[in-house]
């Protein structure tokens, strides 16, 4: 009876400390699913990184630390008759002291999850450090959202929106929660990691864009009354030369002050009667509720093409109506002048299109600016080859100029897989090299990429895309925006 009684003594202690575990597990996940609920996704990457949280286990639909806490206070209310109290004043200002040592490795504080029943399970420790924690609680590059790191010779543009503390669901009516949230798939939250240093040949549309977005974010105070920022710029050009790499980026560099949305015509295009022009006006109304943002849309003439077609269906047309009102009409209109550039409700609507003549005419009137992205010039194909193949900047000139005269009426996509052949062939004869060694017939090759190797690889490849390049141009003359230095 005596071990009987200890077993079970200890069976239920064993019990009661992994119960312990569990609930400060469990408050761990629902604090990081309120945290990605409410937009802060460094905050919830910081608590990733401290506690080591996988995707093993995610928080039910049913329960939010929101349901927790009013749970809660009706609970109390109806127990003692008066609110709780959660927080209280205190006698400083300010906000509150940011932490001075930052945690990392093996160094990393001790994380209290719970009470080590056996001296066996690092998850159930409070003295675990971060490394048995980390081989105990595993985490996968996908599970975790990126965190942008400040980078060196980037103006600092103004911190993240305050709106995205509150939730779509206190915002919006329980009708278009469902269809809010499903707009919001489209935003991009985390970092594309592409730079505008990194993108060759480009200068004029960097240079709309900036001034579209990125200089309103940094001098508000200069973009008032009639110089007003650009509300609406259509990138054309052929196939490759650049559009959505320029999206990605301006993506990236504004990622911490403007939320960026990448729509679709698959989320904007439903078969249900009405459901369409409900989709595009959430759109926009989630878009100001989050501003400043960026909406992005590739391949528009997918979705704004001519209304005076014969194929055209009614329920085109109608979305089309709807979404013409919704870029130049009367409500976003005045919101302009009220608000100017500081105001928190501005929307960019950026948009690509390989066929502009497709586009209807009253749509391409919206866009106070269509911006021509041509083919590389010569000097931006030698930007672009030298930035992508480093080792070539060490060759002489006159070798760089005649891959430079191979490649001409190439788009800058069609550099770059000429380039990524030329690398290919080096990994090939390396994978070779080793062959032979694993068999002992030894072979000495050079490791380094070499001006034939180079040649050869822009040889294979053929311009695709120099007549409808033609046609852009000629498209651009007449209706386009003429880009002056």
């Amino acid at each position: 009876y005596t071990g009987w009684n200890r077993c079970g003594v200890s069976h239920a202690f064993a019990q009661d400390r992994r119960s312990i575990y569990e609930r400060r597990r469990n408050i761990l996940y629902l604090v990081a699913n309120y945290l990605s609920s409410m937009g802060l996704h460094q905050s919830r990457q910081a608590l990733i990184d401290e506690t080591h949280l996988t995707a093993e286990f995610e928080v039910c639909d049913n329960i939010d630390l929101d349901t927790i806490y009013q749970d809660f206070c009706s609970y109390f209310l109806l127990k003692f008759g008066k609110q709780p109290r959660i927080v209280k004043r205190t006698e400083s200002v300010g906000l509150l002291p940011s932490a001075q040592r930052k945690l990392s490795g093996a160094r990393r504080k001790p994380v209290a999850l719970g009470v080590k029943p056996d001296g066996k399970d690092p998850l159930l420790s409070l003295t675990a450090t971060g490394d048995e924690l980390q081989n105990a609680l595993r985490i996968t590059p996908g599970n975790a959202v990126h965190a942008t790191e400040p980078t060196e010779g980037h103006p600092a543009v103004p911190s993240a929106n305050p709106k995205l503390l509150v939730r779509l669901q206190d915002h919006f009516t329980s009708e278009w929660k469902d269809l809010a949230e499903e707009v919001c798939r489209d935003l991009i939250r985390k970092d594309l990691r592409q730079r505008w240093e990194n993108v060759k040949g480009l200068p004029g549309p960097i240079k709309v864009l900036k001034e579209s977005v990125i200089a309103p974010l940094e001098h508000p105070e200069l973009f008032v009354g009639l110089a007003q920022p650009w509300r609406c710029v259509l990138l054309h050009g052929a196939p490759g030369t650049g559009k959505t790499l320029l999206a990605r980026t301006l993506c990236s560099e504004t990622r911490d002050s403007v939320t960026f949305f990448s729509t679709t015509a698959s989320t904007l295009i439903s078969k249900w009667r009405g459901e369409s022009e409900k989709l595009i006006r959430i759109l926009y109304e989630v878009a100001k509720f989050y501003a400043p943002s960026i909406i992005f849309i590739d391949e528009f003439d997918s979705l704004a093409s001519r209304r005076d077609t014969i194929r055209e269906h009614e329920a085109s047309k109608r979305f089309k109506n709807e979404f013409l009102s919704l870029i130049d009409g009367l409500e976003s209109a005045a919101a302009s002048e009220a608000n100017g550039a500081e105001g928190r409700e501005r929307v960019f609507l950026l948009a690509s299109t390989n066929l502009p003549w497709e586009i209807d005419p009253a749509f391409l009137r919206r866009f106070e600016r269509k911006i021509l992205v041509d083919l590389p010039t010569a000097d931006g194909r030698k930007e672009l080859i030298e930035h992508l193949l480093p080792t070539v900047m060490s060759w002489p000139e006159q070798e760089i100029q005649q891959i430079v005269t191979l490649s001409e009426g190439w788009t800058g996509d069609e550099v770059r897989l000429a380039c990524k052949e030329a690398s290919m062939m080096l990994l090939r004869d390396k994978i070779n090299d080793q062959r032979r060694a694993s068999s002992g017939k030894l072979g000495q090759r050079e490791e380094e990429l070499h001006y034939p190797m180079l040649r050869k690889a822009f040889e294979q490849q053929r311009p695709g895309c120099v007549e409808l390049a033609q046609k852009h141009r000629e498209w651009n003359e007449r209706y386009g925006t003429q880009l002056f230095d």
